[in-house]
């Protein structure tokens, strides 16, 4: 690669770690482009010839560098799709705001998104105004576990799944006794987009945060 600036090389690579660990998603050659100061084709030549140098690997639109490959296995991308309401269900858009990554040996590597919980009606279930709530993302449930819940106006909703009542309506419950002692929401038509699996809480005045358990938080 005698033709190839190496300065261009690692700010190629300081680019592609930076889309990929900081933002969460593969850069396209028009950013890095733009990042770099440099034409597109300019960047496609370094691409390619970093690729067969080993320096980084390319096809198609996947970029990989030792680091991001190292990291890949141990850490998984999640979205933050804004907030979901702990009471009444409100309109939502599901549009990403950011990417977290989320260490693997904790979260563990299934498909996820992050919700921010608004609201008190699941302070029973460990879930307060303010909290990061890890959900799966799946389509179905089973009876009791906690779901993120969309209705037919675009509502979310975070609630504990009880089934179906006798005509096909679901039903979701509170889970906060003091509250809103045995209040239910009954839906004609729902979506499950998926289950909750972690809830991660705001500790002390410093900031930190901490996953708090997993599986089913009311248990």
């Amino acid at each position: 690669m005698r033709s190839k600036s190496s300065e261009k090389i690692g700010r190629i690579v300081e680019i592609i770690e930076y889309w990929k660990l900081k933002e969460g998603v593969e850069p396209t050659i028009t950013q890095i482009a733009a990042d770099a100061g440099m034409s597109r084709s300019c960047v496609h030549a370094y691409l390619t010839e970093m690729d067969e140098k080993g320096i980084i690997s390319y096809s198609r639109r996947h970029y990989g560098t030792p680091k991001t490959e190292t990291l890949r296995e141990e850490t998984s991308a999640a979205p933050v799709v804004g907030s979901a309401m702990c009471g009444d269900p409100i309109l939502d858009r599901a549009e990403i705001v950011e990417y977290v990554r989320l260490p693997a040996s904790i979260f563990g590597k299934s498909d996820v998104f992050i919700l921010t919980a608004r609201g008190d009606s699941m302070e029973d279930a460990c879930i307060s105004d303010g909290d990061l709530v890890v959900v799966e993302n799946r389509r179905y449930a089973e009876k009791n576990e906690i779901v993120a819940a969309l209705d037919e106006d675009g509502g979310i909703t975070l609630k504990r799944f009880r089934g179906f009542g006798p005509d096909g309506e679901t039903i979701l419950a509170y889970e906060n006794e003091a509250l809103y002692p045995g209040m239910t929401l009954s839906i004609d038509r729902m979506r499950i987009s998926g289950v909750v699996r972690f809830i991660i809480k705001k500790i002390g005045s410093g900031g930190g945060f901490v996953p708090v358990m997993g599986g089913d938080p009311a248990i």
